[in-house]
């Protein structure tokens, strides 16, 4: 799945963000804005980029603790740049702890970052959404093409959370869903995803 979507982020960027119009990235954004404390939290806000993305790899490669703990609060962007941290995280060798606090957000590629804690905590009134990648590149490619290529990261992301939670990425996939398949997608509450989510949601914050 990632070796995949790795050559097709190199081709273009792909995003997914968290509006019920459908997915974007917003022209002229700063990008997602990280801040780290001296526990090695670490807090993702905003549009995720590669610019942020960078910045907790690099936070990431410096913390030589056991653990550490990303708190999210951001409606998606790059999913490219998501995976980057997903698999950084998941080959760190620490303990994970993925964070969403009540009235958070944490929509579209945001959801794979979450997906990478090995304890992900979501607050009741916190927001999630699943839906569909969109291709945004900045490169002219036929339809046929760019269908194979949003198939094909519609595949990576729904064994990506199959990979936290088998049952949800079931749920995802049954008839009266296909969140994958949907501009729009599925919204939930922290409190809903986790009754509907099987593990995907562990615990509350």
């Amino acid at each position: 799945m990632r070796t995949c979507l790795i050559p097709i982020g190199c081709l273009a960027a792909l995003a997914l963000a968290g509006c019920t119009g459908g997915a974007f990235v917003p022209r002229g954004d700063v990008g997602a804005v990280v801040s780290t404390a001296p526990s090695r939290d670490i807090s993702l806000s905003g549009v995720i980029t590669q610019k942020s993305a960078d910045r907790i790899m690099d936070e990431l490669e410096s913390h030589a603790g056991p653990s550490v703990t990303i708190r999210l609060d951001s409606p998606g962007g790059d999913v490219s740049a998501a995976l980057q941290i997903h698999n950084q995280l998941k080959r760190s060798g620490k303990l994970v702890v993925t964070r969403v606090e009540d009235e958070a957000r944490c929509m579209s590629s945001c959801t794979l970052i979450f997906a990478a804690g090995d304890q992900r905590l979501a607050g009741s009134r916190s927001r999630f959404r699943f839906h569909a990648p969109l291709y945004v590149g900045w490169l002219p490619l036929p339809g046929p093409v760019v269908a194979l290529i949003e198939a094909a990261t519609r595949r990576g992301i729904a064994n990506t959370y199959a990979e936290a939670s088998p049952e949800f990425a079931h749920y995802l996939a049954e008839p009266g869903i296909l969140a994958l398949d949907s501009r729009k997608g599925l919204a939930l509450s922290g409190e809903e995803l986790a009754k509907r989510g099987g593990n995907f949601v562990t615990g509350v914050p």
